[in-house]
């Protein structure tokens, strides 16, 4: 067995960590192999099998995303090469109960270490939108109506959102990788609870809005660069 041999048994040890129900646990050992695969040159499709996984996030609760919201994880996905939909979500029955919640929410579809990346990315990212929408409805104290406060809100996450998807690094699955997560998507089984969803498009009104969410998101920083792109994620701002 070669150097680089041992390496790649070592990475799936670490690989296989990663999927440890210890968030902390699964992040070093996540961390550990990511800087193996810098430190010798080896791409994430040289280790082994691609292990393409799904996993949820809840959304905003609305039956319909918002725009922004659709945007913003329709980039997040795209630039870590994975694909995404919409709907409701079903929470597995716990041993103690005999019916299951939801919520509506988002599914990432994609490599394992690239999924979860992904879900990092957008859990920071959602807090922080979800912060400056507050404080941007605090400044609306000239608009008595609530809707059009929503509505300009929305507009101001939509420029935000644009901002902040113009700094991810994008990249673009092997053949192989992608054939995998095709795969995957044809033996799922969604019904019409889950929708795929795509990125929405600028709306002409409340310019200044955007405008302004724009400005807004510019005090976000994303770095990032495993293969050039996924070996570490820093989220700053």
């Amino acid at each position: 067995m070669t150097d680089i041999d041992k390496i790649k048994t070592k990475l799936k040890k670490l690989f296989a960590l990663s999927r440890s129900s210890n968030a902390n646990e699964a992040a070093i050992a996540l961390e550990m192999a990511q800087k193996l695969m810098i430190e010798y040159n080896i791409k994430r499709n040289e280790v082994g099998e691609f292990e393409v996984v799904e996993e949820n996030i809840k959304g905003s609760g609305n039956i319909k995303p918002p725009l922004y919201e659709g945007h913003l994880i329709s980039n997040i996905a795209t630039a870590f090469g994975c694909s995404t939909a919409y709907g409701y979500q079903r929470e597995k029955k716990s041993a103690s109960c005999n019916y299951s919640f939801g919520y509506y929410g988002f599914t990432f579809i994609g490599l394992e270490h690239r999924v979860k990346i992904a879900i990092f990315i957008t859990e920071v990212l959602f807090r922080k939108i979800k912060k400056a929408r507050i404080e941007y409805l605090k400044k609306l104290t000239k608009v008595s109506s609530k809707k059009n406060k929503i509505k300009r809100a929305d507009e101001f996450c939509l420029g935000w959102s644009f901002t902040v998807v113009d700094k991810l690094n994008l990249f673009t699955n092997t053949n192989d990788e992608q054939k995998s997560i095709d795969n995957y998507i044809t033996n799922l089984k969604w019904g019409n609870d889950l929708k795929t969803i795509s990125r929405g498009s600028i709306k002409k009104s409340s310019i200044n809005d955007f405008l302004n969410g724009r400005i807004a998101g510019a005090d976000i920083e994303i770095q990032s660069g495993i293969e050039k792109q996924e070996n570490a994620v820093y989220l700053l701002g």
